[in-house]
């Protein structure tokens, strides 16, 4: 494949911009395939090496059944990029809990023993014998004690451990802007769209969540179904790009927002912002979001409970800022005149 820029997007899912179009990686790099922008084609690479084969063009045509399942496996595998885009609010959360310090290391009496014996023995010849006997014996009037000392000093490190990771929960409940923060960024770094916090400000946390272009992010081609029931990659319209790129980047606000809730107990509102990097040339801000935590991640919830978040805010459950125009309804990007967006693009700069 030419040059071009790629992208992880999903678990085992790379999408890559190339002088073709965009380009889907599927699996992992033993077993690839890449499909889109150019024949589809299968990898296997290990270490420095990889091999490549395409799958079509060239030669004879492939058999019918060959084709039709190559087919149905670029189908399934651009129907599932889609899906994990579509349902990132769906996944469920693991919410943080009080954190509990390893039990103290076990002593064992006879690595003791056999520490105070070679520690005896030491200077001592091996052919005196009657030396080393009495410095084992000696030694060994010394182990229970020793075993004791061990254990205290386990001991004391094991309860060591608990008051620092107390400590840290007392400052994570407490929404310490470095503990909340370190936090979060560790635990929104799996997601298909990367999120950044820039700011904890009491119980409310500011983040940042980069996508591509709907372009890049969606793709050419929609998998669906004729009336007769066959599969299709059909050509996508600009105007149902648009739709599916809403839908997808709205789910994973859901879901950076749940995640949000879920490992942060005290942060009770998330403000999010939707940021397209290279988005008309420089950086962008497409969307604003306010989201309460009663209104995402209720007490007991596993997973965000709100499943659009355009109906949400429609019903007073959120707050939500875009601007969709044009003929095709793109989100267009926000006035940077705006108070909240050239705040934003600034603090952006600055980092």
């Amino acid at each position: 494949m030419g040059y071009g820029v790629g992208f992880r997007v999903a678990p085992g899912v790379r999408l890559r911009a190339t002088s073709r179009g965009p380009r889907v990686s599927v699996g992992p790099r033993m077993s690839r395939v890449h499909l889109g922008g150019g024949r589809p084609a299968v990898s296997a690479g290990k270490g420095p090496f990889t091999v490549w084969s395409t799958l079509s063009g060239g030669g004879h045509a492939p058999p019918a059944d060959l084709a039709a399942s190559r087919k149905a496996e670029e189908w399934g595998s651009v129907r599932g990029y889609l899906d994990s885009l579509l349902s990132a609010h769906t996944a469920p959360v693991e919410r943080a809990a009080p954190p509990v310090a390893p039990p103290p290391v076990p002593v064992s009496r006879r690595t003791v023993r056999r520490g105070l014996r070679r520690e005896a023995t030491a200077e001592i010849a091996w052919w005196r014998l009657g030396e080393r006997r009495a410095a084992r014996r000696q030694a060994d009037a010394r182990l229970d004690a020793e075993v004791a000392h061990h254990r205290s000093t386990a001991e004391e490190h094991a309860a060591a451990a608990q008051r620092d990771a107390d400590a840290w929960w007392a400052r994570l409940l407490a929404n310490d802007p470095a503990t909340v923060t370190a936090h979060l960024d560790r635990a929104l770094t799996d997601h298909a769209m990367p999120a950044t916090v820039t700011a904890v400000e009491g119980d409310r946390a500011h983040l940042v969540v980069s996508v591509l272009t709907a372009e890049k992010l969606i793709g050419p081609r929609e998998p669906t179904l004729t009336e007769a029931g066959s599969l299709s990659l059909a050509r996508i319209t600009k105007t149902r790009r648009h739709e599916l790129f809403e839908a997808a980047v709205t789910s994973a606000m859901l879901a950076v927002a749940a995640e949000t809730f879920a490992v942060a107990p005290a942060i009770m509102t998330v403000d999010l912002a939707v940021v397209a990097p290279g988005h008309l040339g420089g950086p962008a801000v497409l969307m604003l979001a306010e989201l309460s935590r009663d209104a995402v991640l209720p007490n007991g919830a596993e997973r965000p409970v709100e499943g659009d978040l355009v109906a949400a805010a429609e019903a007073g459950r959120a707050t939500l800022v875009r601007d969709k125009g044009g003929r095709v309804g793109a989100l267009r990007p926000l006035d940077d005149a705006d108070a909240d967006v050239r705040a934003l693009l600034d603090a952006l700069d600055a980092e």
